[in-house]
């Protein structure tokens, strides 16, 4: 669970900052660099860990892979379809021509709206989430207070089979009703 909520943060972090490297290719563009070149500044300005993947990203470009290949490599190592949007929009660059830097001002808009967005969604469903972890740790919590105050009588429940069944079934749909919640105010 740490492990996946740490990937979680770090795709999270690389979404956050691909505007700002899509904007430092611009940049380098502008600059009169080539796009593998660009690629290279953007790496210099990046912060971790967009450095250590456009540092691999221009790495394969240095050993002669094709720059489609490569960037198809990258965006399928990030996982990410912002960075699937914008090899897509290089790739027709690629095929069709025209003013790169312009077109890629427009991704820089186009994935800052998209995370505004998704910031205002996650904030919307703030409550609900919140409201589903306290309605998940209430009947816990209850059998927790009645095993408490109404010891005997829990443990005289607890120590038949159908009140071990019950117990159990109860935890099985607690949990049930955990991953529906969660499945259900997941952002796609």
């Amino acid at each position: 669970l740490g492990r996946r909520r740490r990937r979680r943060a770090m795709a999270r972090r690389r979404d956050e900052q691909l505007p700002d490297v899509v904007g430092a290719v611009a940049a380098g563009l502008r600059g009169g660099l080539s796009l593998p070149g660009a690629l290279a500044y953007a790496r210099d300005e990046a912060e971790a860990p967009s450095r250590e993947d456009l540092a691999e990203l221009v790495g394969r470009l240095g050993v002669g892979v094709p720059i489609l290949e490569a960037l198809r490599g990258w965006a399928d190592r990030l996982g990410s379809e912002d960075a699937r949007l914008l090899v897509g929009v290089l790739d027709l660059h690629h095929r069709s021509g025209g003013d790169l830097p312009i077109v890629l001002d427009g991704v820089v808009a186009t994935l800052r709206e998209r995370r505004a967005a998704q910031r205002e969604v996650r904030a919307l469903t703030a409550q609900a989430r919140l409201s589903g972890a306290i309605l998940g740790t209430l009947p816990i919590g209850f059998f927790g207070f009645l095993l408490l105050t109404s010891r005997h009588e829990m443990l005289g429940a607890i120590a038949t089979p159908i009140g071990r069944a019950a117990v159990g079934i109860g935890l099985g749909l607690e949990l049930a009703a955990f991953v529906w919640i969660r499945r259900l105010l997941e952002v796609r």
